[in-house]
Parts: C-alpha cells; structure tokens; sequence
C-alpha cells in the first residue's frame, strides 16, 4: 500500500471520528459509560486537526519522514492513551465501549506500524 493512500485512509479516520465526537458526544458518552463531555470535544478538535494534516500530507507528491514520524508517534500515543483510559476505569468503562475503543486503538496501532514501515523506507533503513 502506498504511503499517499495510507496517510488518507489514517486521514479518513480521524475526521470521521472526530466529527463524531464532535457532533455526536451525548452519543460516545453513552458509548463508554460516562459523561465526559469537554474531554470528547477536545479529543474530537484534535483528532479533526490531524486528519487535515494528515491529508494535506498525503497530497503532496514528496512527502518527509519527519511527517510520517509525526503520524506514528499519534497513532502509538493515541493507542497508549486508549489503554490507559480502559485501565483507570474512569472514562471508558461500558464493557461494550471498552471493546469499541480497544478495536479502534488496535486498528490505530496498525496504522502505525504500517506508517512506521514507510519511514524506515523514507530514511533508508530498508
């Protein structure tokens, strides 16, 4: 898969979560089992921001390994804060949000690891 394509479907992701979270917060607070409405707006502004630059990134013809170093180390923080929010029991703790976010982070973490293989390629480590 090219890196142009994985950047938009990473992009893809994040603008529609994040809209989600956005306009549909009484519904993700149902979703994990509290209300923690601030937290999912600013959750959702910052996952709408990374997508922009997310597709931004992969409309360029050219794209740097600083960028996709960027792109990585959000998708594996993203995938971190996933788990530590599931463990503190606190913020996410429907059992049926649990597995939602837990699919969601792991799919984050692929994204990742699949970005990560392009950097290497990028700073010809491969």
């Amino acid at each position: 898969m090219s890196l142009n394509l994985l950047l938009r479907i990473n992009s893809v992701s994040c603008l529609l979560f994040g809209l989600v979270m956005l306009l549909k917060t009484d519904a993700v607070n149902l979703l994990i089992g509290t209300e923690k409405t601030m937290l999912m707006h600013s959750i959702g502004i910052i996952l709408v921001c990374n997508g922009v630059l997310l597709l931004v990134a992969s409309l360029r013809k050219q794209i740097q390994a600083h960028e996709v170093m960027f792109f990585v180390l959000g998708d594996y923080g993203w995938t971190i804060l996933t788990v530590a929010l599931i463990s503190a029991e606190s913020v996410i703790i429907d059992p049926v949000g649990i597995r939602v976010t837990f699919v969601i982070a792991l799919f984050t973490a692929m994204m990742g690891a699949l970005q990560f293989k392009h950097y290497k390629i990028l700073k010809g480590s491969i």
